[in-house]
């Protein structure tokens, strides 16, 4: 993109004057792939938000970037810890599900006889419990009921996040547009040397 200089001149100004005179260099390049609507949609969209100089316009565009970052971080934390929630609550739910069967395997005097009746009962308890030790090696394992709350108002922060993020992603396309139709109105691209040459070789 061409360097952009600090003029300090009112950037709707320049623009305005641009679109009137229909000199512009750059305008007529720009005209190839939008029109006169094209135009008077960014001016306004530029005027309602009153950035009224191109630096205005790019710090704004690192704003709702940085914000837009900002909330798809906060997302991957909170769909991290439902993930982790989710197996959590898996485990324990199976531990206590299947708890009662395992103290009867304890209890009863006919373990082998017992474990072939109750084996896919004991298999489970037994996974789920060393999951669980795994993680909470003093074997003081969290509340169930708590963890299903806990869940619950994670996964309606995620549903906030994402319509956060989903208009903030608007944002970010809209002032990227904004942001090109600016550039291509004001600002002639230069022509590479290869493509002058290029052009000289088909008068001849």
């Amino acid at each position: 993109m061409p360097k952009i200089r600090n003029t300090g001149i009112n950037l709707l100004i320049d623009i305005e004057n641009n679109i009137k005179a229909k000199q512009n260099a750059g305008y007529k390049h720009w005209a190839k792939l939008n029109n006169l609507k094209q135009a008077a949609k960014t001016l306004n969209f530029l005027s309602e938000n009153s950035i009224f100089q191109y630096q205005q316009l790019l710090d704004k565009i690192k704003d709702v970037n940085d914000l837009f970052d900002e909330t798809g971080a906060k997302m991957k934390e909170v769909e991290k810890r439902m993930t982790e929630l989710t197996l959590l609550i898996k485990n324990l739910t199976n531990y206590h599900q299947t708890k009662p069967v395992y103290d009867k395997y304890r209890q009863t005097k006919f373990k082998d006889k017992f474990k072939t009746e109750n084996e896919s009962q004991l298999i489970i308890y037994e996974a789920a419990h060393k999951a669980l030790i795994a993680t909470f090696p003093n074997g003081a394992f969290p509340n169930l009921k708590a963890l299903k709350a806990d869940y619950e108002r994670l996964s309606q922060q995620k549903t906030d996040l994402y319509g956060r993020y989903t208009e903030q992603r608007k944002q970010v396309r809209k002032y990227n547009t904004v942001k090109a139709n600016v550039d291509r109105i004001l600002y002639q691209p230069s022509q590479k040397p290869k493509d002058k040459k290029r052009d000289a070789d088909k008068e001849h």
